[in-house]
């Protein structure tokens, strides 16, 4: 027979606190993935306006689509690393995020607010993090999704126009 799930005991801070940092540590990966294919993007509209001004009007017509799909993808990615606004308000301070812990007067008001708080609020402050967090998470990679698409069109242009170029040469 099973239980009802209100039945059943909330989840230990302990939990709560695993699954803060579960997210943000997907807000880490996705802030390195996308700075990686800034350098990539990076490189494509680099590599393209150093082309040789000679190169025949076919070659010069790749350039622009590859510089327009490798310059969004990296837009993209500056999109997925700066910080966002719109997300849900905290009810109040909590003993969690650094801005709030940094608007206490001192060290000692923090302490005396973190004890006062108690476990069970703890708890539901890292469970209101963790939803910010995940909210957030889940914006970069869908930002980052559409980046990674891009990337890939920039270097199939990128190799159709180096083919080209030892085709033509």
């Amino acid at each position: 027979m099973s239980q009802n799930l209100a039945d059943q005991p909330p989840p230990s801070t302990e939990s709560a606190f695993e699954i803060l940092n579960y997210n943000q540590q997907l807000i880490q990966f996705a802030d390195s993935k996308a700075g990686n294919l800034i350098v990539i993007n990076s490189l494509f509209i680099a590599a393209a306006q150093s082309a040789h001004p000679n190169h025949p009007l076919l070659l010069k017509l790749f350039q622009v689509p590859l510089v327009f799909a490798a310059g969004s993808a990296l837009l993209l990615c500056l999109l997925v690393i700066m910080n966002r606004s719109g997300l849900p308000k905290m009810p109040r301070k909590d003993c969690i995020f650094f801005g709030d812990i940094a608007q206490r007067r001192n060290m000692n008001q923090f302490v005396s607010d973190f004890n006062r708080a108690g476990e069970q609020q703890h708890r539901e402050d890292s469970l209101r993090r963790t939803y910010i967090l995940a909210l957030i998470a889940s914006r970069k990679f869908s930002l980052y999704a559409w980046a990674q698409g891009l990337t890939a069109s920039a270097a199939l242009l990128w190799l159709a126009h180096s083919a080209l170029s030892v085709a033509l040469a």
